[in-house]
């Protein structure tokens, strides 16, 4: 059923006359009766009776009071609809869910979501923190619409696009009251028996790390989390080594409460921070708009 000619109906009945009826449509008073005409020939119904005198008066058949009684909430939930469409345009309202690597979720996306939060106070962010490969999984079966992740492990695969975004520098870092924190210079050997707390790691960032400790010892891992807060929180309370980025660690390195330590002989261990996505999906507004702040925040950093 044609919701522009209910529309016209609606009018019609509201102001009981073809010339009123016509001037709020903004149509000529010809063109709203053929309107009129062909919904009633589309329905098989007359909806409303003529007057007679040629004045353009008209008045509801009870098949045109039925008809109107059902419509009326058709048409304004029509009304509400474009209204949405308008704001989810201007990323005003609706949901957008995202996902993010435990690096960036703690660096790039709170200032990120905090300008999108401000610009656009009715959209509602729902997040989910995981690592690359689990995230991969969640934008390929449409349960995200974007992420932003360490992509070093990612799977190349067609159906996502990646676009680099920063890089941050990896390392060991421990309280400054760790033993350790006081030694100028240290090998990875030396680290044997330590406890280690990180992310999930690249698999050949781990396996390398452990080969470099052999023969001297074992490495043991306290907590693989991806939660970046709670590592650097036991990292306080306790003598592990935290494997982090500088970045995700700024506030603490500035203030002494954590260090770095100088492990001559470790490979530099950059995160390649990227944007994820769906090849061939067109963004919604709100994430493109939430892509872009990414990208700015990146560009801050570097």
């Amino acid at each position: 059923m044609d919701l522009r000619k209910l529309e016209h109906a609606a009018l019609l009945a509201e102001t009981l006359n073809f010339a009123r009826a016509a001037e709020r449509a903004h149509l000529t008073q010809s063109a709203l009766s053929r309107s009129i005409q062909a919904l009633e020939h589309a329905l098989g119904l007359r909806l409303f009776d003529r007057q007679h005198g040629g004045l353009g008066g008209v008045t509801p058949t009870a098949a045109g009071r039925q008809l109107l009684e059902r419509a009326r909430p058709l048409l304004r939930a029509a009304d509400d609809l474009d209204r949405d469409m308008a704001l989810l345009r201007g990323a005003a309202l609706g949901e957008l869910p995202i996902g993010a690597g435990p690096f960036p979720a703690a660096t790039l996306l709170p200032a990120a979501l905090a300008g999108l939060g401000q610009s656009h106070p009715a959209l509602r962010v729902s997040l989910q923190i995981d690592h690359t490969a689990a995230l991969c999984e969640l934008l390929a079966a449409d349960r995200i619409e974007l992420f932003v992740a360490d992509s070093r492990d990612a799977e190349k695969r067609d159906d996502l696009v990646v676009r680099r975004l920063a890089t941050q520098q990896g390392g060991m870092f421990c309280r400054a009251a760790h033993p350790l924190a006081r030694r100028r210079k240290l090998v990875v050997a030396e680290l044997a028996g330590q406890r280690f707390a990180s992310v999930h790691l690249p698999a050949a960032v781990r396996d390398n790390l452990l080969r470099m400790m052999r023969p001297a010892g074992e490495a043991s891992w306290a907590l693989t989390c991806d939660n970046v807060y709670l590592l650097k929180d036991l990292g306080r309370r306790s003598d592990v080594l935290l494997l982090c980025t500088e970045e995700s660690l700024a506030d603490e390195l500035a203030s002494g409460e954590f260090v770095k330590l100088p492990v001559i002989d470790l490979r530099p261990m950059p995160v390649a921070v990227s944007l994820f996505t769906r090849a061939g999906r067109t963004l919604s507004p709100a994430a493109a708009l939430l892509a872009a702040r990414l990208a700015d925040e990146a560009k801050r950093g570097r």
